[in-house]
């Protein structure tokens, strides 16, 4: 099992804001934070005076910080279920890896018995795809590193439960493991 990383680092919050993370989620308990969904602690977050130095990205990942830390939310939860994300570079041209995608032979190679939607492609950039069992979504991006080498990037969304995001992260893994043997 992959080592899990913290996404905003306590050494970034007390450089910036004097306080560790810890004291900032007791002020957010006390402020009724636990009761409240995603965006109304980013509201509060981002009203509250000694947090402006982090900025609205670093907020934004101080808050689901402490969605994890208080049980509120788990890794990889959103609102409309669980999203997984997986990457690989590899040595060849966009062209190609956009191709392994949208030439359904070609597909059936490294990602046999899924029968996709792929509803919207943007030419050697992204698609948008309906998956197999016709609830989820995969998003994938292509991004041309060199002209012959790009990486591309899987997100599957809407996914029930953590065990089956853990499922397919391992599952995306491997299949582009796959898709690199093929055709790197």
């Amino acid at each position: 099992m992959e080592k899990e990383r913290s996404i905003i680092t306590d050494k970034l919050v007390r450089a910036q804001t004097g306080k560790t993370m810890e004291e900032w989620f007791l002020l957010l308990d006390q402020k009724g934070a636990k009761e409240m969904k995603h965006a109304a602690i980013f509201g509060l977050v981002s009203a509250i005076k000694g947090l402006e130095p982090l900025g609205q990205w670093n907020q934004n990942l101080l808050t689901t910080s402490y969605e994890w830390s208080r049980g509120l939310k788990q890794r990889g939860e959103k609102e409309n279920g669980f999203e997984i994300s997986v990457s690989k570079t590899m040595n060849v041209p966009v062209q190609l890896l956009y191709q392994s995608w949208t030439d359904n032979k070609l597909r059936a190679r490294w990602l046999p018995g899924e029968q996709i939607t792929i509803r919207k492609a943007t030419g050697n950039k992204s698609l948008r795809i309906t998956w197999s069992d016709g609830t989820t979504n995969v998003s994938v991006e292509l991004y041309p590193k060199t002209p012959e080498k790009t990486q591309v990037v899987v997100q599957h969304m809407k996914l029930p439960d953590a065990a089956q995001a853990a499922i397919r992260k391992q599952y995306w893994s491997e299949r582009l493991e796959a898709l690199k043997a093929l055709i790197a």
